[in-house]
């Protein structure tokens, strides 16, 4: 079946949008404070639960699972779908897992919980995709995608709250969870309320085709294979160090969790500006390509420092280099908005695969490092085989074509007919 696509050289983009896509980030963005607060809940569970340093493992990488076996399926399937209404339905889900997730009484529903939350923000990803697609102009879609490492700050901001909350509330993982749960219910009905679909901006050149082949797309183009062989290594660092480092500054420097969400959450806050400075540069001069080789460098060298360095102030600084390295995802998500003839649910399916490649990684992550653990007893060797992972991204940036170091094109591309 064939479609009939109508060229409009110059649509229209209201203000409007920005309001949109950040009613949107937030809630999907706090979300991941309780993912990311796993290290700092982790001595507690631990103790609680008599966890192994495998079964820690698998906790970090429960949520990733549901990403590997549902990322592409979900985006093929969900891009049909009003993104409003998806992005409410799993937002409301993932509170109710977070609620479930703090009342759990056993590790195996625990472990379940993590793994059900993980599909409510596999869910979400495509709805971000279609928004983008429909309010954004494709000069802008690389600062539309810095918007995660902007208002990254306020999970940042989230991450160092958590130790406080447990503090506060007897000393309970459980009841800092529940409270993390009703800010994300909150959040929600920011979205309820300033959150519209954009459907009526939709034009013919933007429509949705009838048809997709998923592993067709991937297939199709080499800049995704490439980039999802970086992104897994970034996943492999992620929730490695995540999920580890906290415990290990406890064990090895008695470092506090409080002490070690501050640190953490000072480079979160960092991330907002440099992400942001480099979003702005890269969609006005170009130089995706240079970012993605750079950041594979800087992660894993601010990392080794990371384990080694006592002093408070040199980790803070660490953590501030770290976030450059971090602008790496703004760059590699936009890429396939920019590929030659592809479609806009075709790119839907594509970035889903990346999501499916990042969350490989990040599943394979903290059951690496927990395997290394309980091996050879040293955490420490265990984050730094996970923290080399970055440099796949350097090995895709010099893989890729230079013409990905040239900014991005003043007109959409024009996608074929299907």
């Amino acid at each position: 079946m064939t479609s009939t696509y109508v060229h409009t050289p110059t649509p229209t983009y209201p203000r409007y949008r920005w309001v949109v896509l950040s009613s949107w980030m937030m809630p999907h963005l706090w979300s991941f404070v309780f993912l990311s607060s796993l290290g700092l809940m982790l001595p507690s569970i631990r103790e609680e639960f008599g966890l192994t340093g495998l079964q820690e493992g698998f906790l970090g990488g429960a949520s990733q699972l549901a990403n590997i076996l549902l990322a592409v399926p979900f985006g093929w399937l969900l891009s049909r779908f009003n993104p409003k209404h998806i992005t409410t339905i799993s937002l409301f889900c993932a509170a109710g897992l977070i609620f479930f997730q703090a009342w759990a009484p056993v590790y195996v529903l625990l472990l379940l919980g993590r793994f059900l939350y993980g599909v409510t923000a596999v869910a979400r990803e495509p709805a971000w995709v279609m928004l983008i697609r429909r309010w954004v102009p494709p000069r802008e879609i690389v600062i539309a995608n810095t918007m995660g490492n902007f208002m990254w700050g306020f999970v940042a901001l989230g991450i160092m709250a958590v130790p406080l909350l447990i503090r506060l509330l007897d000393d309970s993982w459980r009841n800092a969870s529940y409270v993390i749960g009703l800010s994300l219910l909150v959040l929600n009905f920011g979205w309820l309320f300033f959150g519209r679909d954009g459907k009526d901006l939709e034009t013919a050149v933007q429509a949705p085709v009838e048809r997709i082949n998923p592993f067709a797309i991937v297939k199709r183009y080499k800049e995704l294979w490439l980039l999802a062989f970086g992104m897994f290594g970034q996943g492999i660092n992620f929730t490695g160090f995540s999920t580890f480092w906290p415990s290990f500054r406890l064990d090895h420097f008695g470092m506090s969790e409080l002490e070690s969400s501050v640190v953490m959450g000072i480079g979160g806050l960092f991330t907002s500006f440099t992400g942001l400075t480099v979003g702005l540069y890269v969609s006005r001069k170009g130089g995706k390509r240079t970012v993605l080789i750079l950041s594979g460098f800087i992660l894993v060298a601010s990392s080794m420092g990371l384990l080694w360095v006592g002093p408070l102030w040199i980790l803070v600084l660490l953590f501030m280099v770290q976030s450059l390295g971090w602008t790496f995802f703004p760059a590699a998500t936009t890429i396939p908005y920019e590929l030659p003839g592809i479609k806009p649910r075709e790119t839907v399916v594509a970035i889903s695969a990346l999501f499916m490649s990042l969350w490989g990684g990040a599943f394979l992550g903290p059951i690496l490092s927990g395997v290394i653990q309980d091996m050879t007893s040293d955490v420490r060797l265990a984050i730094t085989i996970t923290s080399m992972a970055p440099l796949f991204m350097t090995v895709c940036g010099l893989l890729l074509s230079k013409k990905w170091d040239l900014p991005p094109s003043a007109e959409r591309p024009s996608p074929d007919p299907a």
